[in-house]
């Protein structure tokens, strides 16, 4: 077995995503690239330059080992923080990577897998002039399915657009697509592995602009952008350039001008453009498309795509990082705009801190008639998301319908896990329940049935995010998937003393209600 296999690198593509029977495609995860040399008693990661990782990931060995064949293997992959299947989160990771010999404790609290893209050694044999589906079938075959090992899931390139929205409300930056047919080339590029970026619009504030000319200060060349942050402070993302035409949309501006930066203290706009801003009242909102963030939390490759009506301005849709940096906010911006300005004002909006899990890892509530979280939670299973997208690629196969069905309720599910805000309405969340229930069934078919009785006029009533996904899932995953016929889950709605409430029964298990906050009231 070679001692060294520098990693492949995906091209950056010509600007259309490939397309064809021989393409498929998978999330880009955002981690640590590293390539495993596995011989039974001795594991080596290392990082995409090269560097000895083992020490860091100890607990990645022991799944290596116990797979290994007499005669070794090579896996390329990449190391992640646990939970990245929901929203990628670098800075957790780097908490890991930080500790070169990192303590039982730490490993506990930050828990990482080892996501295996590709196959290049096996068993004496090296696989990399072997066709890509050959490899794909190999690795496969070498059986990683749960933590911390695991083998990716690509789909067929016809579900590109979905793979696309998954992608987008995870905060994933890119999509890799691979031809079935290409050949694995240590050190090198080739235009059959392809980084697709994920195109994603999201709302900001203008908090200034720079001129095209000292001289001529209200020709706007660039705009400043920033978000809200969680103390109600203007932080900074980042600039983008307007054309000729796109400054008519942006005219509003030269009525907001103000003496002092807009941005908080914790996030400095960069010196030289500072230097020649002209600063505004944080009042204009805006879409700004862009394929991601950078490392210090600035929207790469942004494009502005014009003003949002204040009537459209949506809390939910800002251009916030998964994993935002933590920023100091001291700078509080001021009210709404004067009266008759065609601009919009900026809603308060809560980011979640950077520790706190993802909605879809909030534990479910135990049994109450009050609707309040029981004490003790527990998180979804690390496997559901594998075993979700390895039940839609099945299904590509044998029934493209269904999978498609899937895979758009799959986008639902994780859409409502990354809302934010103190409630939603009870028809997006049944909206959840519906996808996530969906995913379960294609698994056990049979075993588990489902019984909605909801009534439409309460689909406006307000629920807290995820409340009732969270008991569904609890529900499912404590009283019917154990037993061998499986059970009945049923969703309800009814008056509980005198009360709306929603009822989840699942098998023989207890009910949980959860009462709504008042009958009928709309969000």
């Amino acid at each position: 077995m070679p001692d060294l296999v520098s990693p492949m690198q995906p091209s950056a593509g010509s600007g259309q995503p490939p397309a064809g029977p021989d393409w498929v495609v998978e999330l880009a995860w955002t981690g640590h690239r590293c390539i495993a040399y596995v011989e039974p008693g001795r594991i080596r990661l290392l990082s995409s330059g090269g560097v000895s990782v083992t020490a860091a990931y100890p607990e990645i060995a022991a799944p290596l080992d116990r797979r290994s064949p007499s005669r070794g293997m090579i896996l390329d992959g990449t190391i992640v923080a646990r939970g990245e299947e929901h929203a990628p989160r670098p800075n957790l990771l780097k908490k890991r990577s930080a500790r070169f010999h990192p303590s039982e404790q730490h490993i506990r609290a930050v828990p990482v897998d080892f996501q295996v893209a590709d196959l290049l050694w096996l068993d004496g044999h090296s696989a990399v002039d072997l066709p890509y589906r050959d490899r794909r079938s190999l690795l496969e075959g070498l059986g990683f399915d749960e933590a911390p090992v695991w083998t990716t899931s690509p789909l067929p390139v016809s579900e590109l657009e979905s793979m696309l929205r998954i992608a987008d409300v995870k905060g994933v930056d890119a999509l890799h697509a691979r031809h079935l047919g290409s050949r694995y080339r240590p050190g090198g590029r080739s235009p059959l592995w392809v980084r697709v970026p994920v195109p994603r619009t999201r709302q900001v504030v203008v908090g200034g602009w720079t001129p095209t000319d000292p001289d001529h200060p209200d020709l706007i060349a660039s705009l400043l952008l920033g978000v809200p942050d969680p103390a109600g402070a203007l932080r900074y993302v980042g600039r983008v350039g307007v054309t000729g035409e796109q400054r008519g949309q942006v005219a509003a501006l030269r009525k907001l001008r103000r003496d002092a930066s807009p941005f908080g203290d914790g996030t400095r706009v960069p010196t030289e453009a500072a230097a020649r801003a002209i600063w505004v009242a944080p009042r204009l909102v805006g879409f700004v498309e862009f394929t991601g963030f950078t490392a210090d939390g600035r929207l790469r490759l942004p494009h502005w795509r014009g003003p949002v009506p204040t009537s459209d301005v949506d809390e939910t849709r800002w251009a916030v990082a998964a994993d935002p940096p933590a920023h100091r906010s001291s700078d509080r911006q001021a009210g709404p705009p004067a009266a008759g300005e065609p601009v919009a004002a900026v809603p308060a909006v809560a980011e979640p801190a950077e520790e706190a899990p993802s909605a879809l890892e909030t534990p479910a509530a135990g049994p109450t008639a009050s609707g309040a979280p029981g004490a003790e939670a527990r998180a979804l299973e690390q496997h559901f998301v594998y075993n979700a997208l390895n039940t839609i690629a099945a299904l590509i196969r044998t029934d493209p319908g269904r999978a498609r069905e899937l895979l758009f309720g799959f986008a639902d599910l994780s859409r409502a896990a990354d809302q934010s805000g103190a409630t939603t309405t009870l028809g997006r969340e049944l909206d959840a329940v519906r996808g996530y229930l969906q995913l379960e069934q294609a698994r056990f078919g049979a075993r588990l049935r489902v019984e909605l009785d909801v009534d439409a006029g309460m689909h406006g009533a307000a629920v807290e995010p995820m409340r009732v996904l969270a008991a569904v899932r609890e529900a499912v995953q404590q009283h019917i998937e154990p037993r061998p016929q499986g059970g009945v889950l049923t969703v309800s709605t009814g008056l509980v003393g005198g009360r709306h409430a929603v009822t989840v029964v699942g098998g023989s298990g207890d009910p949980v209600v959860i009462v709504l906050p008042t009958a009928g009231a709309s969000v």
